[in-house]
């Protein structure tokens, strides 16, 4: 049995956010026999995952969601789960506040956000993640609430302005990835899709030259280096391709098809 992480953004779909008919297809004929799992392994929560599994034919299996803050399958059922809580999302929000920008927090209810000035980062992961957005001020929050991740969000401009400030402001207590332009996103400090991948892996019996993963960008890099069976995308960023064994196409040229017919080969 052969594991096969795959991002989905930039990965999986195309620059339009499709999963193509090809790239469904490959997935599924694969997904159908005894010699592979798959796993989506994505930034997103699971409302924006389940979708594209559904037409994947791998809803049953668990995915990596949240940069691996949770472990879940399309049935809600959690394998592994490491949240944040009220009094870091307070702390996200009174640096937000200090610096002109906005942040939200994504728990399973959906995403909430304290600054009523919505912006297109904000609309952009709402978009993405098929979620609807309340607006609720801090002290109308339950302090008990715990959260899947939070995510600044903003124009690409002013997150590329104030990424080195927030990496030197968080990165010591906190997991920070940025897997879009328009977006820094935080969990716990040991979360990793990389960490998740391998506790999969494990609840699998998976051994780690048994899992292959695809990807394109930073928050893809940390299953990169701990699985050495690892295809970069042709649009990958450059240090995701450095660290990359194999290469595929771009994902506008469907480059997991390739992806996969490379995995065929090297364990045929």
């Amino acid at each position: 049995m052969n594991l096969i992480a795959l991002d989905l953004d930039g990965t999986a779909l195309d620059s339009t956010g499709k999963l193509t008919e090809k790239v469904a297809e490959a997935i599924q004929r694969r997904a159908a026999c005894d010699t592979y799992r798959f796993a989506f392994c994505s930034g997103r929560p699971m409302s924006g995952v389940l979708p594209h599994a559904k037409m994947a034919g791998i809803a049953d299996d668990y995915h990596v969601i949240a940069n691996g803050a949770v472990v879940q399958n399309g049935h809600g059922q959690k394998l592994a789960e490491e949240l944040l809580d009220f009094t870091d999302y307070r702390e996200l929000t009174i640096f937000c506040r200090e610096n002109g920008l906005s942040c939200i927090a994504v728990n399973d209810r959906g995403a909430t956000t304290p600054f009523p000035m919505i912006n297109v980062g904000t609309l952009e992961f709402c978009f993405l993640t098929n979620n609807h957005l309340k607006v609720c001020a801090m002290n109308e929050l339950d302090p008990n609430d715990k959260y899947s991740k939070l995510l600044i969000c903003d124009n690409p401009d002013i997150i590329k302005q104030n990424k080195s400030m927030v990496e030197q402001r968080f990165s010591q207590d906190y997991s920070c990835v940025q897997g879009y332009p328009t977006m820094i996103e935080f969990a716990k400090k040991n979360v990793s899709k990389g960490n998740a991948l391998a506790e999969l892996a494990n609840y699998y019996g998976i051994s780690d030259n048994q899992v292959f993963v695809v990807g394109d960008n930073g928050n893809d890099l940390s299953m990169f280096e701990r699985f050495s069976q690892s295809i970069a995308m042709g649009n990958a960023t450059p240090e995701l391709k450095q660290a990359a064994k194999w290469h595929c196409p771009t994902n506008d040229e469907d480059g997991v098809v390739k992806a996969l017919e490379m995995i065929d080969d090297f364990i045929t």
